[in-house]
């Protein structure tokens, strides 16, 4: 039974670990768009400084407030497992 369930396991702890993962990534980048949104730096100037390639870059007025939408890639690890190598990441300050 153990070696069945094994894989299965396994799986699932590269799940959970991919959605953490993805859920650090959309915190990170709301707090860079924050931060890069009251700094003097360009937002893709301060993604860069950070690490973080940007795919997108959006800039959208809604109800007279800058918004700004971002897209970007994570590797993955359970994807791997079944053929995803990256997921995207949307991040915007839009409320």
């Amino acid at each position: 039974m153990f070696i069945i369930l094994l894989p299965v396991i396994l799986m699932i702890l590269a799940l959970v670990v991919d959605v953490g993962l993805m859920y650090n990534a959309k915190i990170k980048g709301e707090s860079l768009i924050e931060e890069a949104t009251t700094s003097e730096l360009n937002i893709e100037e301060y993604f860069k400084i950070n690490d973080i390639n940007i795919d997108t870059i959006k800039n959208d007025s809604k109800n007279g407030k800058n918004c700004v939408i971002i897209k970007y890639r994570i590797d993955s690890v359970f994807g791997n497992l079944v053929g995803m190598k990256e997921y995207e990441i949307k991040v915007d300050n839009c409320e």
